[in-house]
């Protein structure tokens, strides 16, 4: 079995690492559908950044179900672009201060279930990390992380051909590809310009 999550902040490259890592290892990646499609299912706000508390507890738990769902329909071999976890760092960290306690309650109860979740269906989780050590986004997913015990390891994103040769090293995995390859394969897939491919 190999269930595998790619975490990292907002504009990490996790999304194409994850495309790379199944373009290496030929496993499918489980991805949850973007917000404006979530947007129209649900009836939330068009954009994501004008989402009130309501919508914004909507989004989340919409969210993890949706990636359940999806996770589900691979058994246990796929790659999960962001994990569950993405969408719960979001929420906690749109309202991190405890100045309501009946909405942080929710965010509470909704992390001790995708926290339990994670604990027992991902196999490896690897984190891109920040540039920035002070990124929020980065802090707060480490930091929920540990709170819970969560093994994972942390990977230097900034050069995609190294992380991968490192994830695939980690996984015992014969790679189908090499990371070059796969990084143009999925640049070219996903319409990607003007990227990095290191």
């Amino acid at each position: 079995m190999k269930r595998i999550a790619i975490t990292g902040f907002p504009q990490s490259g996790k999304t194409i690492m994850s495309h790379a890592l199944a373009a290496m290892s030929g496993f499918d990646v489980a991805t949850c559908p973007p917000y404006p499609q979530l947007a129209v299912k649900y009836e939330l706000s068009p954009e994501r950044s004008k989402c009130q508390w309501p919508e914004s507890f909507e989004y989340g738990l919409a969210s993890f179900t949706e990636r359940i769902i999806i996770e589900q329909n691979y058994e246990d071999r796929y790659i999960s672009d962001g994990s569950v976890l993405n969408e719960l760092v979001w929420l906690k960290c749109r309202y991190p201060q405890n100045e309501l306690i009946y909405e942080q309650s929710m965010i509470h109860s909704l992390e001790h279930v995708v926290a339990e979740y994670t604990s027992s269906k991902y196999e490896y989780i690897f984190h891109l990390n920040a540039i920035d050590s002070s990124d929020i986004f980065d802090q707060c997913m480490k930091q929920t992380l540990n709170q819970y015990a969560i093994q994972y390891q942390s990977i230097d994103g900034s050069n995609k051909k190294e992380a991968l040769k490192q994830i695939i090293d980690w996984l015992e995995i014969k790679p189908i590809l090499s990371p070059g390859h796969s990084l143009l394969s999925t640049y070219n897939k996903l319409n990607y310009r003007n990227e990095d491919c290191n």
